[in-house]
């Protein structure tokens, strides 16, 4: 007997439950300008169960230090309806390397380019409903080229220096909460990489 995920029973043998599921037990709900929303179906416990999950191309974001100081980007998230502090950080772009794309977010997010990036770690930021994959790295050298490239949203996002000290005391306030910004500052001091 099949059991669909609402409970219905449909009289079906259970026989195609014991093939392997395949990415093409999938549809596309939503194609966006960052990310699809696709509904999927896997095999659990003998059950056909369904999820909608996001699809994205990765991501980096950049922990980097400019005479001492976090560079944090200020920007509106519309999703929140907030104003957040943030590393610099986004998405990548189709073929682009990890490497270039956060080169590409600091130069147009904040004007700084890196001469250095190294590789801190890769997380999965909310596993649970999206393959998302951030690449973080870390650079303390860095040169001023201007800002240039930003996104239509990001106009009005404002450049903030924060001593590393006062960055950690704001996650610990709460005062910044974004996620891979609190894994980058956090990251950062336990490597040793902050002063």
């Amino acid at each position: 007997m099949c059991v669909d995920t609402q409970g219905a029973d449909w009289g079906l043998a259970t026989e195609f439950l014991t093939i392997p599921l395949s990415a093409s037990m999938e549809e596309v709900i939503y194609r966006g300008r960052k990310f699809t929303l696709v509904r999927r179906a896997r095999a659990v416990g003998g059950r056909l169960v369904w999820g909608e999950y996001l699809v994205h191309p990765g991501a980096v974001a950049v922990l980097a230090l400019v005479d001492g100081a976090v560079l944090l980007v200020k920007q509106f998230r519309p999703a929140l309806g907030r104003w957040t502090l943030e590393v610099p950080a986004g998405t990548l772009e189709p073929g682009e390397s990890p490497e270039r794309a956060a080169v590409r977010e600091m130069v147009e997010e904040t004007g700084y380019e890196p001469l250095r990036l190294v590789h801190l770690l890769d997380f999965y930021p909310s596993p649970g409903v999206s393959n998302e994959v951030i690449r973080l790295y870390f650079t303390d050298q860095v040169r001023y080229v201007g800002v240039s490239g930003r996104d239509e949203g990001e106009v009005d996002m404002e450049v903030v220096k924060v001593p590393p000290g006062e960055a950690l005391r704001m996650v610990d306030a709460g005062e910044i909460s974004d996620g891979k910004t609190i894994i980058a500052l956090l990251v950062g001091k336990a490597r040793g990489l902050l002063p």
